[in-house]
């Protein structure tokens, strides 16, 4: 016989396979430190990467004055100027990508807690019906 309590969470667990758990199931692989310390050194790379396009696009845009802008510049003031600017911006972006992926990964541990709460209570269920 079967029993309607166990196919609706065995339905609702897959359900969450099939979504939430794509996301979740690899993040929880890791410790919280691990995660958050590998995001981050992405976020490093694109916040870098980030910054030399906005450093591009802020040249391109003042091209038609830049030598008369370069002219009465002191440059390794202008450069210590730039590296500062792209150290502020890495720091900011390097905060913002902490909260971020320590809130991700909190999600997705509550969430597969509630996923294997819900198989011990699947395997309860099976088991009591095979004991009848």
């Amino acid at each position: 016989m079967l029993n309607e309590e166990r196919i609706r969470l065995m339905t609702k667990m897959a359900s969450y396979e099939a979504r939430e758990g794509k996301e979740h199931m690899p993040i929880k692989q890791y410790y919280r430190k691990d995660y958050v310390s590998y995001e981050m050194i992405k976020a490093f790379v694109t916040s870098t990467i980030s910054f030399g396009i906005l450093f591009l696009c802020w040249i391109i845009y003042k091209m038609d004055g830049l030598t008369e802008f370069l002219e009465g510049k002191d440059l390794p003031g202008l450069g210590a100027s730039i590296a500062i600017k792209y150290v502020v911006f890495v720091c900011i972006y390097q905060i913002i990508a902490f909260f971020v992926y320590t809130w991700r990964y909190k999600k997705a541990t509550a969430s597969v807690k509630e996923y294997y709460y819900t198989l011990k209570k699947v395997e309860k269920l099976q088991e009591k019906e095979e004991r009848l």
